[in-house]
């Protein structure tokens, strides 16, 4: 299948279009996945999270350890599920996208959060994460948002061969590839509507600044897409869709304010 073919498949991306289809992704994932490792098992396993994170380790070389974790406490599992259960509630379309298998680890840095596409479905959260429900609700949705793009870059990837790592993030940081600045405007794309339907539900908890700051993030991430000569097909592609979606999005603000 071709890089628009798959994106006709999936019907859009996760946590930023609404009839976006992840059953579609995972099963053409497991696919590619089996025939990486030459097995025939049911197709569920090769979505699992440790059957993927061994088979990077086995064709990979050089792929990354797991950063300095521990299995997270009562307390922070319990935080964790009422952050899902809120997710849920608050934005139900995103039942299937949030119940993906994944494996969660406390993070032992200073990082408020970590995933790695090297790390398939591999989440790591910091003490930061867990400061407050909205800060792990938007934690989970961010990372989330990680693991599900990183498995359609698992298909094509999002950039050319030997790009450069010469890109800066909207925050500042510097030594990014294309691929590291297309997962940032994803996250921030999705990020942003969790904070924008948490307003629109009348949360104590919404805060319009937090609004502000990721709106900026994402068009400053997707002009610097727009103008990469280093995206690969598939990237070109999922920053139109992206531009499709600033655009829906200024149509609402316009048409929220008037």
């Amino acid at each position: 299948m071709t890089p628009s073919e798959i994106m006709l498949e999936i019907n859009g991306l996760p946590f930023v279009d609404e009839k976006f289809n992840s059953a579609k992704l995972l099963t053409i994932v497991a696919i590619v996945r089996k025939n990486i490792a030459g097995s025939d098992l049911h197709l569920n396993n090769y979505v699992q999270p440790d059957f993927a994170t061994q088979l990077y380790r086995t064709r990979v070389k050089n792929s990354p350890k797991f950063p300095p974790h521990r299995q997270l406490s009562d307390a922070e599992n319990v935080m964790l599920q009422k952050a899902k259960v809120a997710l849920k509630i608050l934005l139900p379309e995103w039942k299937k996208l949030l119940d993906i298998p994944i494996k969660i680890h406390k993070l032992l840095t200073q990082q408020t959060s970590l995933t790695n596409p090297m790390l398939p479905q591999q989440i790591f959260l910091g003490e930061a994460a867990f400061k407050s429900p909205t800060n792990l609700e938007e934690t989970l949705v961010h990372e989330l948002s990680h693991v599900w793009s990183s498995l359609i870059a698992e298909i094509y990837d999002f950039q050319i061969k030997n790009c450069s790592d010469n890109y800066t993030l909207p925050s500042g940081t510097r030594g990014k590839d294309a691929r590291g600045v297309l997962l940032a405007c994803l996250f921030a794309a999705s990020a942003l509507n969790y904070h924008e339907k948490l307003l629109a539900s009348g949360s104590e908890r919404a805060k319009t600044e937090r609004i502000v700051y990721l709106q900026s993030y994402f068009i400053k991430s997707l002009q610097t897409l727009v103008h990469s000569t280093e995206l690969s097909e598939m990237g070109r592609l999922i920053t139109h869709q992206l531009e499709i979606f600033a655009k829906k999005s200024r149509a609402k603000s316009l048409k929220d304010n008037l």
